[in-house]
């Protein structure tokens, strides 16, 4: 199936948490879910790679699909937050350290925007599978390219609870070309903490924006 990439725009005053749960949940259980964080020029987006049917188009398609179905729990769960297609996520020159990380423990923490911004540029895409009736119920990877500024990405990874897995990495180098990110095809099983961490709303458009101080407008 096609992925079309979405850009996630808005965030959410007061979401339907439970229904947001419920609806991903379910999502998860057919569809594997593909975010991506991107940092350039200090400025910060997120984005979904989204998988469609066979006659899959940005501006509608003959029958449901996942990514109509997904598109809809978005608006009816998390008012404020619209999804704008997108064309391409073009590379960048800067971007040349590429790793591609596995959780390492049951603590993994998540992989966002806070974890991004160690970096003054670069894209973290993250994978999760369909969900599993297991312990562990879902799997996940994230391919992690950043520019030569800012901490080594392996170190960075190592204390987040992640591995990097280099063969993997080496296999991904062509990916990032791509105008549309591919799901990250190496993946290991992941704790509830990092499952409990997805199924917050805010994580589709990360963190708040941190209050400005009275020192600044002075």
């Amino acid at each position: 199936m096609p992925h079309l990439l979405w850009r996630v725009e808005g965030e959410s005053p007061a979401p339907n948490i439970a229904g947001w749960q419920q609806g991903l949940t379910l999502h998860l259980l057919f569809q594997a879910l593909t975010t991506i964080v991107v940092r350039r020029d200090g400025a910060t987006r997120h984005y979904l790679a989204l998988p469609g049917c066979p006659h899959c188009r940005p501006d509608g398609c003959d029958r449901v699909c996942p990514r109509v179905l997904f598109a809809q729990l978005v608006r009816t769960t998390l008012p404020g937050v619209t999804l704008t297609p997108a064309t391409r996520l073009a590379p960048r020159e800067a971007e040349r350290r590429l790793v591609v990380a596995l959780p390492r423990r049951a603590d993994a923490r998540l992989l966002d925007a806070a974890f991004l911004s160690q970096w003054q540029e670069g894209r973290l895409v993250t994978t999760w599978s369909r969900l599993e009736a297991k312990p562990q119920p879902i799997r996940v990877g994230a391919l992690l390219v950043v520019g030569d500024d800012g901490p080594e990405p392996s170190r960075a990874l190592r204390d987040a609870g992640w591995r990097v897995d280099r063969l993997a990495g080496l296999i991904s180098k062509r990916s990032v070309q791509l105008a549309v990110p591919a799901p990250v095809g190496a993946q290991a099983r992941a704790g509830e903490a990092l499952l409990a961490a997805l199924r917050e709303p805010h994580t589709l458009w990360g963190p708040a924006a941190a209050p400005v101080s009275e020192a600044a407008h002075a």
